[in-house]
């Protein structure tokens, strides 16, 4: 076999670059000694020359010259000279990263993303946070959730340093606080559920402590304090105490000693903006071009705050719109969009892309300068991080290069991750066939993976859409074609969606069958259930396990995954009872299947399904 041989570069450049030149030999495939020579100039230009043998890399931040390394990499096999200046609208890039969903990465994993962050030009990057920082006097924030401590963080804050990375603070300081508020050690802090006490000197007590140590992890003098979807505000303990205040004047009350906290620290603050829509929509929306802000709402605004208007699907004018309505709070603004990798094992690259690009087109129309890609993991984290490469490639490119061709997309994408750009577009069939461009009048339709993923196998309650559109057939195409993705670096996820495919391929099969073989009293069938496809579909559960857990340990810490053991234990449980019931029925032994004589009825599919609602009803019907 022929050894590939490595580029060699020789580099005379601002010794603050170093340690991150040195740390992406192995990542990008080349070695440092006598050969090209690679100086960096730093100005007002961004891009990357290489005429007769000598490159240069023009840089406006430190960040960007990695960029731009990779980019004189990929381009050194073509043979040809290069003369490259990429687009530079957009001021700052960003990702946020979820580690609150019970599924907290390790160091090495926020690394290695830090690594490829770098190489695709990212300059910021944040940990959302709810209660998974260590907090000293607090034992139960974080307690048996994988919280990170201080040192931990200021590890990874040095390690992003060297790439021109930012990492700042990314917290909750309202709502989102349901994890710590279970615990008596919160009692006093306790609103409602999930947010906290306002007018109680305790919660800005607490919240001093926790601005206190997670800016102390950081050299960033900025911090997102969250303050999102503090939906039911005032109703709770709030309400008991002072009776009822008006939720904005609640809000805004909060907001203030907030700010005190932010400002006696000398920080620079940023939050979601969606509260102040909602307040001002009579009912609760976050988007509408109807909705306007009052001029009293909007004065309430701190003149400091950055307004992060997110926005993670698609919809002719919403971006725009949106847009132009906080532009006129006359504070700084900054986009945020989502991957969509909240919905299940893998992200939902396809719908990703169509409103990425449709958000960034509208920052550009509306001068929205910063944008930032938002990586959420609702419902204990089973997407793997990594498998999110895909979209923050994506994301990236559109911003240096708003006409981006799909050739450039994915040659780009393979040069800063080493992965297969089909193997992780191939991922998100998953969710869907892909295999036409169907119009989906409700969204929620894209996405049948996780919902037939974790059905139960005999309540069935989504087995409606496998009759109006049979997956088992999709499901093991998906199957054998991940079968035939080779690639050292990520092979692990290669081999978890064959798992995955496969496993959905034969449940997907019994649940296009099971109920209608017991109502038409097709015993045949119900045999073949229990006595093969079953104990198949119990083999493929146990193996699909295996490989999920091998991939979660490798990149999470172990706190966390107790959950994903107990739903495929009870999964592999399922396919017991149902073997059982089924040859008790068929022996005579137990006159009905309870389950199988119930009518199937139609429950939507939903795109934010938490576990706990796929065996509840869907408010939506």
């Amino acid at each position: 076999m022929k050894i590939k041989k490595l580029p060699v570069f020789s580099f005379d450049v601002d010794s603050e670059l170093l340690v991150g030149i040195e740390r992406l030999t192995g990542v990008l495939g080349f070695e440092i000694g006598d050969g090209i020579p690679v100086t960096a100039k730093k100005g007002d230009r961004v891009g990357v020359s290489l005429q007769n043998g000598l490159a240069t890399i023009y840089y406006t931040r430190k960040n960007l010259f990695f960029r731009e390394l990779g980019l004189l990499i990929e381009h050194l096999s073509d043979g040809k000279d290069l003369e490259l200046t990429e687009d530079g609208f957009f001021e700052s890039l960003s990702a946020m990263i979820d580690v609150s969903r019970c599924g907290v990465p390790t160091l090495d994993s926020v690394r290695l993303m830090l690594d490829h962050m770098a190489l695709m030009g990212y300059d910021t990057a944040m940990l959302y946070t709810e209660d998974m920082i260590k907090l000293e006097g607090k034992p139960y924030f974080g307690y048996m959730r994988g919280r990170f401590t201080p040192d931990e963080l200021r590890a990874l804050d040095d390690y992003a340093y060297e790439y021109g990375i930012e990492m700042m603070p990314c917290l909750e300081c309202y709502g989102h606080m349901e994890k710590y508020l279970i615990w008596g050690e919160a009692f006093r802090l306790k609103d409602t559920d999930s947010v906290l006490m306002a007018r109680e000197e305790k919660t800005f007590e607490f919240l001093d402590l926790l601005i206190r140590t997670a800016s102390s992890c950081f050299r960033s003098r900025r911090i997102h304090v969250g303050m999102d979807e503090a939906f039911d505000m005032g109703r709770g303990k709030f309400l008991t105490k002072h009776g009822y205040v008006p939720p904005f004047d609640i809000f805004n009350e909060y907001m203030d000693r907030l700010m005190e906290i932010v400002n006696k620290y000398g920080l620079e603050p940023m939050m979601w903006s969606d509260m102040y829509f909602r307040v001002s929509s009579g009912n609760n929306r976050y988007y509408g071009e109807d909705i306007e802000i009052p001029a009293e709402v909007a004065a309430k605004i701190p003149e400091n705050m950055e307004l992060v208007f997110w926005h993670y699907g698609e919809g002719p004018g919403c971006d725009d719109y949106m847009l132009r309505k906080h532009a006129a709070l006359n504070r700084k603004i900054s986009y945020a969009g989502g991957l969509w990798c909240w919905s299940g094992h893998f992200p939902e690259h396809h719908y990703m892309m169509k409103a990425v690009r449709e958000s960034l087109d509208a920052c550009r129309n509306n001068s929205a300068r910063s944008a930032m890609a938002t990586i959420w993991f609702n419902d204990n984290a089973e997407c793997d991080l990594h498998a999110n490469l895909f979209g923050l490639s994506f994301l990236a490119e559109l911003c240096f290069d708003r006409n981006a061709s799909a050739d450039k997309l994915k040659a780009r994408f393979e040069a800063t991750t080493g992965g297969d750009y089909d193997a992780f577009l191939a991922m998100s069939e998953y969710h869907n066939t892909f295999e036409d461009e169907t119009v989906y009048t409700d969204f929620n339709q894209r996405f049948y993976g996780k919902p037939i993923f974790w059905q139960d196998i005999l309540e069935g309650l989504f087995d409606t859409h496998l009759y109006k559109k049979p997956m088992s057939e999709h499901y093991a195409r998906c199957a054998e074609k991940m079968k035939g993705y080779r690639n050292k670096k990520w092979q692990y996820l290669y081999d978890l969606a064959y798992r995955v495919f496969d496993f959905m391929a034969t449940k997907a099969f019994i649940a296009e069958r099971l109920a209608p073989a017991y109502q038409s009293g097709d015993r045949e069938t119900l045999a073949l259930m229990a006595n093969e496809l079953l104990p198949l579909l119990k083999k493929k559960t146990r193996a699909v396990h295996r490989a999920h857990k091998s991939v979660w340990f490798k990149n999470r810490n172990m706190i966390g995954w107790s959950n994903l053991d107990i739903r495929y234990g009870g999964m592999a449980a399922r396919c017991d009872t149902a073997i059982e019931l089924i040859r008790a029925y068929l022996d005579g032994k137990i006159p009905a299947i309870e389950s199988l004589e119930e009518e199937r009825l139609h429950k939507p599919l939903n795109a934010f399904p938490a576990f706990s609602r796929i065996s509840t009803p869907n408010i939506k019907t």
